[in-house]
């Protein structure tokens, strides 16, 4: 579902006389945008590829989009399952994987895992978490540890602590993706934040002007360890990801959690 506009795009669109023609940012032409937006971005691999090294072969790549982990990890010797709810972006994923290289994509909804197998590792990049409200995320961490195997884990990525202050800024800024400059705008309303990116310039009026969404939760590490735990996982371990310009974990860190295998199934 396409996400609102925030204001400052609103007055932005108002003001030339144009009329915004939103679009999901995984979704179609919104899809190669995020693509070359976050398809450069090396944070948390080296990191998620450490852990896996140390796991089984079979892996779950959750909310894969076009393959930022899961192509490093099937390069890493892993037997790679990648699911996403965007046919757009595992379409991407499909074109980008090298021949002769095995890997079942699966469109699905990570909320509501039902593959009928068991995984050494499953992994939730990218901050993904974000994009779920708290009773799917505890929908998600129970899926997840029925999907499980004996040994396994559940790796995901989250915003450290400088990075969490400015993710709860509404800011304005401009910034360049491929040949073409963008407004990014980021507005905050309580537990979540809208993001927009329009193109910039804009047509002359009346438009239509794209702006390409999404809508994010705003939650931190805290908060997702406790309900990690609540469903049924050990405390997890805090794993510091290397971003460039800040240290280690201020920009991203990795959470690591195990099932607890005390704990009852229905947790």
């Amino acid at each position: 579902m396409t996400a609102p506009l925030t204001d400052s795009v609103r007055r932005r669109l108002a003001d030339a006389g144009c009329v915004a023609a939103p679009c999901d940012v995984y979704v179609g032409d919104g899809a190669r945008f995020y693509d070359d937006l976050v398809g450069p971005d090396r944070s948390e691999i080296r990191e998620v590829l450490e852990v896996a090294r140390r796991r089984g072969p079979a892996v779950l790549d959750l909310a894969a989009g076009s393959g930022r982990l899961t192509l490093p990890l099937l390069r890493a010797g892993k037997e790679v399952t990648a699911l996403d709810l965007s046919p757009d972006m595992l379409a991407r994923l499909r074109a980008a994987l090298p021949i002769a290289v095995s890997c079942e994509l699966v469109i699905g909804d990570m909320c509501d895992l039902d593959l009928g197998r068991s995984f050494d590792l499953i992994v939730l990049g990218a901050t993904s978490i974000t994009l779920l409200e708290r009773p799917d995320r505890r929908r998600l961490f129970t899926a997840v540890r029925r999907h499980l195997g004996a040994g396994g884990s559940f790796l995901l990525s989250i915003a450290g602590t400088a990075a969490s202050v400015s993710l709860r800024a509404s800011t304005d800024r401009e910034i360049t993706v491929g040949p073409t400059v963008y407004l990014q705008s980021q507005q905050v309303e309580a537990a979540h934040r809208i993001v927009n990116w329009m193109p910039l310039p804009l047509p002359p009026a009346p438009g239509p002007a794209r702006v390409l969404t999404t809508r994010l939760q705003l939650v931190d590490e805290a908060t997702v360890a406790d309900e990690l735990r609540d469903a049924g996982f050990l405390p997890p371990d805090v794993l510091p990801v290397r971003s460039s310009g800040v240290a280690p974990g201020e920009g991203m860190v990795l959470l690591h959690a195990r099932p607890d295998t005390e704990a009852r199934d229905d947790a």
